[in-house]
Parts: structure tokens; C-alpha cells; sequence
């Protein structure tokens, strides 16, 4: 069972999809019973190629049978969501991962706050939605904070930008400040507007 999880790990690296078809088949013609390792690396590995549907499938049958995800495979997973938008599921499944004993870490935070960012920067939102997306990720934010988790770059970098577009430059610079020191971020509404 070590050989095949290391090689569908590696397949699924590589982007081999037809392999790791032909893997699965393999283990199943042998009689291999999936364990928490090999679904861990399936939800993962189909998240990361951007297989939410067979992610997500894999992720029923893995916790229907008793399995629970590491926080790594729900981070991907949120993080799929997150790319699609889908910011109440993603929020949802870190919530779900907490109810079955695994502790959000700096990463899904990041991601969430990161998600809900990128989705109050849209153009065509109404400003209430904008306002609440942007809550969101502060209500993340503090809570990760709160926790003594510290934040990824992209992640400060992300929150400054979205409280400078909502007319918080001062806010912005004042966060900047605290993780990176003077001088060193230069903070814009937006280089895209």
C-alpha cells in the first residue's frame, strides 16, 4: 500500500491523470481497500488538478467510511473553493474540519482571507456585498491573529490592498506597518483601476 501512495503522490504531481486512473484500477483489481492515507492523497491530488467534482466525491466516500482528512487535504479543498468563488462552502468545510478534530492552520486562513478578498475586490458587486465580503475576511483575520498565527505575505498583502480599496488607507498602512516595518510595502487602491 506504501508504493501506491507514493505513486499516485507522484503521478498526481506530475499531472498524470490517465496513470492515476490506471493506478486506482490496478489497486482496486488487487484488492486494495482505500485507507486515510490513499484518500487523503486522492482529494488532494483531484483538488489540485482542479477535479473538484471527483474531489469532493472522494471526500464523501472518505468520511462516510469513518476517515477523517487531514488539514491539508481540506485546505485544498477549500482552496479549490475559494478559487471558484465558492467562499460559504469553503468557509463551511473549515468549520466541518474543526467539528472532526483538525485545527485550521496559518495556510487555510490564508486562503479564506485571500478568497474573500479577491471576491469584495470584484468591480460589479453592489457596495453592500463588497462591505460584507470585506467583514468576512477581517472577522478571519482577527480570529486568525487572536489564534498567534501569522499571516503569509500575500495574505497582508491581500487585506492592506482590499482595506485601501474600501477607503481604509489608514487602517492599511497602519497593518502594513505592524508585519513588514516602515518603508517596505507600498500600499494602492488597486494598479489594475
Amino acid at each position: 500500500m506504501v508504493t501506491y501512495n507514493t505513486l499516485l503522490d507522484g503521478v498526481f504531481s506530475a499531472g498524470l491523470m490517465r496513470e492515476v486512473v490506471r493506478l486506482i484500477d490496478e489497486m482496486k483489481e488487487r484488492g486494495f481497500v482505500f485507507n486515510a492515507v490513499m484518500y487523503n492523497i486522492l482529494v488532494s491530488g483531484y483538488a489540485k488538478m482542479s477535479n473538484t467534482k471527483e474531489s469532493i466525491r472522494l471526500y464523501c466516500e472518505m468520511v462516510c467510511k469513518g476517515f477523517i482528512p487531514t488539514t491539508t487535504a481540506y485546505n485544498t479543498l477549500i482552496h479549490q473553493f475559494s478559487l471558484l468563488g465558492k467562499m460559504s462552502q469553503a468557509r463551511e468545510l473549515m468549520n466541518e474540519m474543526q467539528v472532526r478534530g483538525r485545527s485550521p492552520n496559518a495556510s487555510t486562513y490564508d486562503i479564506l482571507i485571500s478568497g474573500w478578498c479577491n471576491l469584495s475586490n470584484q468591480a460589479e458587486l453592489e457596495k453592500r456585498l463588497k462591505r460584507s465580503y470585506q467583514a468576512e475576511a477581517m472577522k478571519l483575520w482577527n480570529e486568525m491573529t487572536d489564534k498567534g498565527l501569522v499571516p503569509g505575505t500575500s495574505t497582508i498583502s491581500s487585506i492592506c490592498r482590499t482595506l485601501a480599496r474600501s477607503g481604509k488607507k489608514a487602517a492599511a498602512l497602519r497593518l502594513k506597518e505592524q508585519y513588514y516595518g516602515r518603508g517596505h510595502v507600498t500600499i494602492s487602491p488597486s494598479s489594475e483601476e
